[in-house]
């Protein structure tokens, strides 16, 4: 189970929303500042972003919280996302080459990627949920990448 840490900025029945907390400085980096600490990240995201997560431990907004997704959850929407698509783009233009030549290939992959972006779009996304409070104190930067 992937796990981070995070602060609730607000709730909404049974949703929480919220904003992932990086450590300052962890053994991935040495200390030098990794993600948003660097001045690239700094740059890029002035604000953290807020994320809807199933709030299974009723937290309330300010608390600090652990966030986890379950194994597997990210390779399955990885090929969800990417290999699905490309399977039927790659299908979907064969197809068309065998029945009719190049232009039919081409309606083919056209068709196969409108498929793949409806299956997209129907497609329930996983969502991570909280797991339990928690603090900076006790989440080390380890413990973030998978457990």
């Amino acid at each position: 189970m992937s796990e981070t840490l995070a602060r609730v900025v607000r709730t909404e029945g049974d949703l929480a929303w919220v904003e992932v907390q990086a450590p300052a400085s962890c053994s991935a980096c040495g200390g030098r500042g990794c993600g948003s600490a660097t001045v690239f990240g700094q740059l890029f995201s002035a604000r953290p972003a807020a994320y809807p997560v199933d709030n299974t431990i009723a937290a309330r907004p300010g608390e600090t919280v652990v966030v986890a997704l379950d194994e597997g959850v990210l390779l399955r929407a990885t090929l969800r996302a990417y290999g699905l698509p490309l399977l039927l783009v790659l299908l979907g233009a064969a197809a068309g080459m065998a029945l009719a030549g190049e232009l039919a290939a081409i309606a083919g992959a056209a068709i196969g990627l409108a498929l793949g972006g409806w299956q997209m779009r129907r497609a329930r996304p996983a969502r991570p949920s909280i797991v339990r409070y928690g603090d900076a104190q006790s989440f080390s930067c380890s413990s973030a990448h998978v457990r």
